[in-house]
């Protein structure tokens, strides 16, 4: 009698977590700010910031999307990964892939100032 009342409660409680939903489960469902870059090689670079501030997305126009964590600045905000990297401070920032030239990108978007004051450690 017992053990039918933990498979009932168990799968009670599975149900309500798939018709919730994952954020209404209780995972986080952190909301993501998209900011669009334009890079001194010309080509465009977009970086959602998690609201956060704990990690990005990044999508550079001939690349797959790429998520980084937050690692610690001297300035501004860094995140990376052990090929990718992103930093930067207000409007700017620097992309670098692998071993390769860091390459410059700005943003006109306002909002880029304060998604970038949020990520830091």
């Amino acid at each position: 009698m017992r053990f039918s009342t933990l498979i009932s409660a168990a799968f009670a409680v599975l149900a309500g977590a798939v018709l919730m939903g994952p954020a209404q489960a209780g995972e986080a469902a952190s909301e993501w700010r998209q900011v669009a870059y334009q890079c001194e090689s010309g080509k465009p670079l977009t970086v959602s910031f998690r609201e956060t501030g704990s990690a990005v997305k990044v999508v550079a126009a001939d690349q797959k999307a790429v998520t980084l964590v937050l690692r610690p600045a001297k300035a501004g905000f860094r995140y990376s990964d052990s090929r990718y990297e992103l930093r930067g401070e207000g409007a700017a920032i620097t992309w670098k892939v692998g071993g390769k030239t860091p390459v410059s990108c700005t943003t006109q978007d306002p909002s880029a100032i304060n998604l970038a004051a949020s990520a830091t450690l």
